[in-house]
């Protein structure tokens, strides 16, 4: 990724911030798995993608967003 810190576009706000969530995809206590799952599931979900933009966050690329579901719905 690059940024570029000398834009004047306007509009345009200097700052990123890159959140992640690192889970293991399988061996999750069974106490906490569906909450994980919940959670994961709706964020990476089309909807709460959709939300992120009201907010003025990027959301995920749909081909990342896919993978991502797809494995959130695999874990155990």
């Amino acid at each position: 990724m690059t940024i570029d810190y000398t834009t004047k576009t306007p509009g345009a706000y200097p700052i990123v911030l890159v959140t992640y969530e690192i889970v293991c995809d399988k061996g999750n206590p069974a106490s906490s798995l569906a909450l994980l799952k919940s959670f994961l599931g709706y964020t990476s979900s089309t909807a709460g993608q959709q939300v992120l933009t009201t907010v003025g966050s990027a959301p995920l690329p749909e081909s990342v967003r896919g993978k991502v579901a797809t494995i959130v719905g695999s874990m155990s």
